[in-house]
C-alpha cells in the first residue's frame, strides 16, 4: 500500500492556511463559523496524524488554540510560505564553505530572510553572521521548495542559493549557530549532509565549475 503520511501533511497544513487566511479577512458571520470549523477539523487530522492513528482530543484542541492565535487581521494574517536564504561560497582554491549545524549535519550557510534586506543582503549577513567569512553574492542557482526534502511544513518555505566569492575575513563559526566550519574540496566533503541534502550542494558545485548554466527551481 502506498503511503499517503506525507500528501496529508501538506494537505493538512494547506487547509489549516486556507482557514487562517479566511479569518484573517473579517469574513461575515457565516463564513467565519466554517473557517472556524476548517481549523477544527484540520487540527482533529492533525492531532491523529501525529498520533498513533486514533485521535488525541487534547493535542486537537491544542492545534486549534494555536492556529486561531496566529491568525493577524488583514493582508498581514495571508498566510504565505517563508523565505530562506542560503549561500554557496568558494574560494580561490575552489572549495566551497560548509557549517555544522548545532543539531547536527553540514551545509552551506542559510538563514530567513530579514524584513528591509534583500536576499543578496541576507546571504552576505548569514555568511559574516556564522563564519566570519566575507562574500559576494554573484547569481542565483536555484530556489528551493522546502517540501520536496522534508515532511514538516511547518513552516512552509522556500529556500534562495546563491553562488558566492569568498572575499575574506576570518573564518570564526559562531559559538552558538554553528559547531564548526570550514572551507572543502568537492571530493572531500564532511559527513554527514544535512536533512540528506546532498543534492542541493552536489548542483552548486556543478553550478560553480560550469556544468550546469540555468537557474534551478523546483516544479
Amino acid at each position: 500500500m502506498t503511503d499517503i503520511t506525507e500528501p496529508l501533511a501538506i494537505w493538512i497544513q494547506q487547509l489549516r492556511a486556507i482557514a487562517q487566511t479566511g479569518l484573517a479577512f473579517e469574513p461575515n458571520v457565516y463564513d467565519r463559523e466554517r473557517y472556524d470549523a476548517l481549523i477544527e477539523l484540520a487540527a482533529k487530522m492533525a492531532a491523529t496524524l501525529n498520533g498513533t492513528a486514533t485521535l488525541d482530543p487534547a493535542l486537537a484542541d491544542a492545534f486549534a488554540a494555536r492556529w486561531r492565535a496566529d491568525v493577524v487581521p488583514g493582508v498581514p494574517g495571508y498566510v504565505t510560505p517563508k523565505v530562506g536564504v542560503g549561500a554557496a561560497v568558494f574560494n580561490i582554491h575552489d572549495e566551497i564553505l560548509l557549517i555544522e549545524r548545532p543539531e547536527g549535519g553540514w551545509f552551506y550557510p542559510t538563514g530567513w530572510g530579514d524584513v528591509g534586506l534583500s536576499p543578496a543582503q541576507v546571504a552576505v549577513k548569514e555568511v559574516r553572521e556564522e563564519t566570519g567569512i566575507i562574500a559576494t553574492p554573484l547569481r542565483v542557482i536555484g530556489v528551493y521548495d522546502s517540501k520536496t526534502w522534508r515532511r514538516d511544513l511547518n513552516p512552509h518555505f522556500y529556500s534562495v542559493l546563491f553562488e558566492c566569492r569568498h572575499e575574506g575575513g576570518t573564518l570564526r563559526p559562531h559559538p552558538a549557530e554553528t559547531r564548526g566550519a570550514g572551507f572543502f574540496t568537492r571530493d572531500n566533503l564532511p559527513q554527514p549532509i544535512y536533512q540528506n541534502r546532498a543534492e542541493q550542494i552536489e548542483r552548486a558545485w556543478a553550478a560553480h565549475c560550469g556544468e550546469i548554466s540555468e537557474t534551478y527551481f523546483d516544479w
